[in-house]
């Protein structure tokens, strides 16, 4: 359910990245279209028509004013002055057509036409002049310094309106820088809000993990001291809490191969009660559960080396291994083992020997070589042991191999 509950949480963080990451490309794209927008208003509004009425005025003065003065020279003839006061007028009749045709802002109107007036007032002007050419009125007829205040006069009023595009120009890109200004704030403030979003939702999610790893960590270790007791309960016999059947298969097998292979002596007790039946008919069951307790701990605790062990096989049975010792001191521990036990002082009717709790041991100490089977081990333990009883119990059978 947790690691749903994380997936889920996972998956709402990368939602919100995503979201996160959308939302900035819209704000990145609207800025953009508008920064576009603005530019072009900059580029067409502003600009292309300062370079068209920077050709009107240059129209004026470069081709119509001195195609008048060449005339008024004799540099050029009638018709010639007719064709260049044709083409200068449908110039700018062209520019002035180009530049009203650009969005104008309401307080540019007035200045727009009051230059259309004066424009129209130059065209009528030239027209006059044109139709001088095609009389026989002399040069003198014509007034240059009337061509050049008329001419003054629109290159002025021009010029006015040229000034007030710069300004708009400039008032246009004080706009733009504005709203770049603007669109980098936004943008800085978009990208921190996210990414801080994203980091404190991280943040909780990577703390979960943690407390989550945390309590796995110590779920493991509950587990692995409970698989520690499982399994020591598994080898343990739980009446004497000496280990059991089981774990003496493993590790009589495991110590046989290890002697044989090392060369080493290995020595095999079997350990009966003396008559344990006659003491449970005397004393009880629960008694006698006390008495093979008893029996456990001397054995154990008479046991000190890391390489000995002890086993309840069974009943009132018990097993001994001992290895890295050899024959004599075996001999001398089983005889050990069984001094112990009778020195418990247990009382027991049942012996006629001794009257008190005693056992009887068979063991053997055997150097394995190759070809012994490991039961040979337990057999002659097992025929000691029967050899015990047989001579009286309260006694050690002991016999070595080597």
């Amino acid at each position: 359910m947790e690691s749903l509950q994380l997936k889920t949480k996972l998956l709402y963080l990368l939602l919100s990245v995503a979201l996160g990451l959308v939302v900035v490309g819209f704000v990145g794209y609207y800025n953009l279209y508008t920064m576009k927008k603005n530019v072009d208003t900059l580029y067409f509004g502003s600009l292309v028509p300062l370079s068209e009425l920077g050709s009107i005025n240059d129209t004026y003065h470069h081709e119509l004013e001195a195609s008048i003065y060449h005339w008024n020279q004799g540099l050029i003839n009638d018709d010639d002055l007719a064709k260049n006061i044709s083409l200068g007028k449908e110039h700018v009749n062209q520019m002035w057509a180009s530049y009203i045709a650009h969005d104008k802002r309401p307080e540019e109107l007035p200045y727009i036409h009051y230059t259309e007036t004066q424009i129209e007032t130059m065209q009528s002007y030239f027209e006059e002049i044109q139709t001088l050419t095609a009389t026989d009125h002399p040069h003198t007829t014509i007034s240059l310094a009337t061509l050049s205040d008329n001419i003054n006069s629109i290159h002025a009023t021009i010029s006015k309106l040229i000034t007030y595009e710069i300004s708009a120009a400039q008032y246009e890109r004080s706009i733009l820088l504005s709203q770049h200004q603007n669109s980098l704030m936004q943008l800085a403030i978009m990208l921190s809000i996210i990414l801080l979003g994203v980091m404190t939702f991280a943040w909780r999610i990577f703390m979960q993990i943690e407390r989550q790893q945390q309590q796995l960590l110590e779920s493991s270790q509950v587990l692995q001291h409970l698989n520690a007791k499982l399994e020591h309960a598994s080898y343990t016999d739980t009446l004497t809490g000496i280990f059991n059947r089981r774990y003496f298969n493993l590790v009589y097998e495991r110590e046989f191969k290890r002697a044989l292979r090392n060369v080493q002596p290995i020595t095999f007790i079997m350990v009966d009660i003396d008559f344990f039946k006659q003491y449970n008919d005397t004393y009880g069951h629960l008694q006698g559960d006390v008495a093979l307790q008893n029996v456990a701990h001397v054995l154990r605790s008479s046991l000190l080396r890391p390489g000995d062990f002890v086993f309840r096989l069974g009943g009132e049975e018990f097993g001994v291994i001992l290895t890295e010792a050899n024959c004599s001191d075996a001999h001398k521990m089983a005889e050990r083992l069984r001094f112990n036990v009778e020195s418990l002082d247990m009382e027991h009717k049942g012996n006629k020997n001794t009257g008190k709790l005693t056992i009887s041991l068979g063991a053997i100490c055997i150097t394995p070589i190759m070809g012994i089977n490991n039961e040979t081990l337990l057999q002659s333990a097992d025929t000691n042991l029967y050899a015990a009883k047989e001579r009286g119990r309260n006694q050690v059978v002991f016999t070595m191999t080597l």
